[in-house]
């Protein structure tokens, strides 16, 4: 079928969940339904459950699931507050619901992280037989200053492991029969400054790729099959050019922020992304070879983004080819297509979205 649809959230209200049209053979953009959600929880970051019957969404001061009836047919059916610290649910606080992962494999729970301040456990949902958010069944602790950004299960589901960007550290967890999690251990970032905001896994378990969001820079680890915690590699590669301006002249502060990493269905590629943090800068976009076994083989590309990226800039490859990815931005509001063919990556279509927030990352539906 050349036509596919996409699921994008904003990061600022009034909530909407924005469905596209992507035709790979027109090579066409186009909206095509605005649903409408509850005002005060837009989706910064949405996921489908394993069947794509459900959405997931990290909303603010709430955790949302719909049913998925079709493209254009998306019905809201829980709001569930965030869970462990109760000072996160305070419209006092800055405790924002920030990312979620859904799993694959019975019992379907759903893995929550809330961030910024008292953003110190993860929460654990149960799913209805339907598949929509039922009941928070864990909290678990991390440490006081969490704020984890990302997580990722290895290939069984029996690991999880958790990128924690405010205490610059990587966290490994077993997963039960239940759906709860059990701590395993922990691991620093290389460097005192790198602060882990996403991770992911090769399908084969034996590697692990953080992205560093102030070190601009992915770093590879191996999986100890003993122990089941990432040894880095001391293999690292970066996602803004070297050598360019990072710090603002005047504040000292970092220009530029990483932002996700992900591979292709294949498992040969990864991509991974970084923004600026001024509107006159660029973000970029990098690829990646990488090995059978999973060690990153060489780095193909850094090219820059038309904008900033804003919040955003996430790329989103497509889930039944190596051949389409998908990054939006909220600077001013695009969905981009890009093509990777022969190892290099070209746009061949882009819509612009003039709405508030919009857009964070682009779900593939079909």
């Amino acid at each position: 079928m050349p036509l596919h649809h996409l699921m994008i959230g904003t990061w600022t209200p009034p909530g909407a969940i924005f469905t596209v049209q992507f035709d790979d053979e027109n090579l066409t953009l186009k909206l095509v339904k605005r649903t409408e959600i509850p005002h005060d929880e837009p989706i910064s970051w949405m996921a489908f459950d394993h069947a794509k019957k459900n959405l997931y969404g990290s909303a603010m001061k709430k955790w949302t699931s719909f049913a998925v009836k079709s493209p254009t047919e998306i019905v809201h059916e829980a709001s569930h507050q965030m869970g462990g610290d109760p000072r996160a649910n305070s419209a006092e606080t800055n405790t924002r619901a920030i990312f979620l992962l859904p799993a694959k494999q019975p019992p379907y729970a759903v893995y929550c992280n809330p961030f910024y301040k008292h953003a110190g456990y993860g929460n654990v949902f149960s799913v209805s037989p339907t598949g929509a958010l039922a009941q928070n069944i864990q909290n678990y602790p991390y440490q006081e200053n969490t704020g984890i950004h990302g997580m990722v299960f290895d290939p069984t589901e029996t690991y999880l492991y958790s990128a924690d960007l405010t205490a610059n550290k990587l966290w490994t967890h077993r997963k039960l029969p239940s759906g709860e999690v059990e701590l395993v251990g922990s691991v620093d970032a290389p460097a005192p400054g790198d602060h882990p905001r996403w991770v992911a896994m090769h399908p084969t378990g034996n590697y692990l790729y953080a992205l560093m969001e102030a070190g601009n820079r992915i770093c590879e680890y191996v999986i100890d099959p003993a122990t089941h915690l990432p040894v880095h590699t001391h293999h690292s590669f970066p996602l803004i050019p070297p050598g360019i301006p990072d710090r603002d002249t005047e504040t000292g502060k970092g220009l530029y922020r990483a932002d996700v990493c992900a591979l292709t269905m294949s498992g040969k590629y990864m991509f991974a992304s970084s923004r600026a943090n001024k509107f006159e800068l660029q973000g970029y976009v990098a690829a990646f070879k990488l090995r059978d076994c999973g060690s990153i083989e060489r780095q193909i590309c850094l090219n820059p983004t038309p904008t900033s990226g804003g919040h955003s800039n996430a790329v989103s490859p497509c889930d039944w080819s190596d051949e389409w990815v998908a990054i939006t931005d909220d600077q001013e509001g695009w969905l981009e297509m890009y093509r990777w063919k022969d190892e290099f990556l070209h746009r061949v279509a882009r819509v612009q979205i003039p709405e508030p927030g919009f857009g964070m990352n682009a779900i593939w539906y079909d």
